[in-house]
């Protein structure tokens, strides 16, 4: 299955996020079911996985394995963001990026329209696999450092 990006307004994108079931799924799915199309067979979304293995990405002492989830939320959730941890890097709308604070800064936009420049670590969230659970980032660097969590 090959993967395209196309741009969507708010109205739309509120409409795929009502739709779907759980933050597991994938917005692609969630809109199928609203275009009543049939919704894909396991061999459909056998690239979705980009393979079983490669590279895992690391920083500050965090491993997030290939093929792991990511999302970010930016101006009190008015812009969202998804990727993946793929081959070392986090690929997000087909760009990869070696940190996090580089896509935050890079993705997210000002209510003027300039880039922030922010911590990644304090927005990014990740979606280990086999988990149905979302992790903050931070979190994940306070743990491998040893420090507590509140």
């Amino acid at each position: 299955m090959e993967t395209i990006t196309i741009e969507i307004d708010f109205d739309i994108h509120k409409l795929i996020e009502a739709e779907r079931r759980s933050f597991s799924e994938k917005p692609l799915h969630a809109l199928r079911r609203l275009l009543h199309l049939p919704a894909l067979t396991v061999s459909d979304q056998s690239s979705d996985t980009d393979g079983a293995t490669g590279q895992a990405w690391v920083e500050d002492g965090v491993v997030i394995p290939h093929g792991s989830y990511a999302r970010m939320e930016y101006g009190r959730g008015s812009q969202r963001y998804e990727g993946r941890f793929l081959n070392g890097f986090l690929v997000v709308n087909g760009t990869p990026f070696r940190s996090l604070s580089s896509a935050a800064s890079s993705l997210a936009k000002t209510k003027r329209g300039a880039n922030p420049s922010l911590n990644g670590w304090n927005y990014w969230q990740v979606q280990l696999p086999g988990s149905d659970r979302w992790d903050l980032m931070e979190h994940l660097r306070k743990r491998a450092s040893g420090k507590a969590i509140f």
